[in-house]
């Protein structure tokens, strides 16, 4: 898609077996795909999905998308979301102690599983309530079939003749998709993680209600903005809507939900956390600076990364977003085209087509970015960010069905970041040339993301 788009100006259409598809890559196009209710719904390529997230809200119709966004979305605000602050530091913590074996070995390492490790962990307990402690007790099986069941289900997708079921149901990706979906859906090897985050979720709310009633019967009733308070965990607010405030959600959907927070929220953050880092190791310069701004903040002191100081965090931020810039995690966005729908210089999107947004094709063009092929932070310095389109730069989608986790990446990515490089200087032989790119449901490096780890003077993850 991307060489394609290297080739062809925008807007462009390419069939994708017997689908019509049009890509999209200008920020004023964008702009009206991604906030119009005609394309609010996804393409049917995300069907091929349903074995891996099954409707969750990344591949859920229009209908039900409506209803579990409205959901959820308190759960994201930024004043719930200073709750979860110090799980993301513990578990910052927990990183930086145990990839301490692998420092000053004088060997590059592939700092991945740690990272993912990390992000469950965080996810899980901010998210659900539930602590894996996959960081002390590796559950790498649960990892891998992630890994492998977002390949198989991307091949589908990138695959025409995968399209048809009368061929695919023959083929060995088939039976693959279909064990590994059962992994991820708890009930294969990787059950007693979804089952665990389940039933604390159930007990959790169960002692909730009961003391409500006692509530309740003392004259002290709560309004329901103080109930709504009280849901501190997504999973809870969807066990609350099997009551029918929202939505009819059955256990099969809480598991749909689950995985895709699960994927969404976790192997993103490491994903870009690892790119991250592997930007600075390669570029010491930019180390250094996010260093110093550290330094700058805590003056020497190890303690815990508070919101007062994320907001501090300028230089470090522009990092991370210049980062997502050239490593968008989602390779592809597709939405069907209800109607049609006209675009810039009198270009129209005819119903029934499907409209394909690859982001690092909008992140490298050359009309947009200056030397797009270089990292360079100062992309998104105010002023650089204030005389761009806003459309321009979408690591996480935009518009109604934007990422709804994407304040909570930030502040996870942020208290990561500085706990990390506080306490290691990174270091690589990898060139930025030389980073092959895959893509499946996420954009990943086919080698891993290699570094040499060297402890900071002064520091000790202890």
């Amino acid at each position: 898609m991307y060489r394609l788009g290297q080739n062809y100006k925008s807007p462009f259409r390419f069939w994708l077996g017997n689908r019509l598809c049009i890509q999209v890559s200008k920020p004023a196009d964008l702009q009206i795909v991604l906030n119009n209710s005609k394309t609010l719904g996804k393409d049917e390529v995300y069907k091929f999905l349903q074995a891996v997230i099954g409707t969750g809200l990344i591949a859920a119709p229009v209908e039900k998308w409506k209803k579990t966004r409205k959901m959820l979305t308190p759960s994201f605000i930024p004043k719930k979301l200073e709750r979860f602050e110090h799980i993301m530091n513990e578990r910052a913590n927990v990183l930086v102690q145990k990839i301490q074996e692998h420092s000053n070995s004088g060997h590059e390492i592939n700092i991945y599983p740690y990272f993912l490790s990390a992000s469950l962990d965080t996810f899980c307990e901010a998210a659900f309530g539930v602590r894996l402690d996959t960081q002390l007790d590796p559950k790498a099986t649960f990892a891998e079939s992630v890994i492998r069941a977002s390949e198989l289900g991307a091949a589908r997708i990138y695959k025409p003749w995968l399209h048809l079921d009368w061929i695919y149901e023959r083929t060995s990706y088939a039976k693959k998709l279909n064990e590994e979906g059962e992994a991820l859906r708890g009930f294969a090897k990787n059950a007693s993680i979804l089952n665990n985050v389940i039933r604390e979720c159930k007990m959790r709310l169960m002692k909730t209600k009961d003391s409500d009633i006692d509530n309740d019967n003392n004259n002290n009733k709560r309004s329901h903005s103080d109930d709504e308070d009280e849901k501190e965990h997504l999973l809870d607010v969807i066990f609350e809507s099997r009551e029918g405030v929202f939505f009819n959600y059955s256990e099969t959907d809480m598991i749909d939900e689950v995985i895709t927070f699960l994927i969404g929220g976790s192997e993103t953050s490491a994903v870009t956390n690892c790119f991250c880092l592997l930007m600075l190791a390669m570029h010491p310069e930019f180390q250094e600076k996010v260093y110093e701004e550290q330094c700058n903040i805590f003056k020497g002191e190890d303690r815990p990364v508070t919101g007062e100081d994320m907001d501090r965090m300028e230089y470090t931020e522009q990092v991370i977003k210049e980062t997502l810039r050239m490593f968008p995690v989602v390779p592809l966005i597709l939405r069907a085209v209800e109607e049609d729908l006209k675009i810039t210089e009198n270009y129209v999107l005819p119903a029934g087509a499907a409209v394909v947004i690859a982001p690092l094709q909008t992140h490298s063009d050359p009309a947009l970015w200056q030397e797009p092929e270089k990292f360079n932070p100062d992309n998104f310095s105010a002023e650089n960010v204030q005389s761009r389109h806003k459309y321009a730069y979408i690591p996480f989608s935009g518009g109604a069905r934007g990422c709804i986790g994407y304040r909570y990446a930030l502040k996870a990515m942020k208290t990561t970041i500085s706990t990390f490089i506080r306490h290691y200087r990174v270091s690589t032989i990898t060139k930025l040339e030389d980073i092959k790119l895959c893509a499946d449901l996420l954009v990943r490096s086919k080698d891993g993301w290699n570094m040499k780890l060297e402890p900071r003077i002064g520091t000790n993850p202890e």
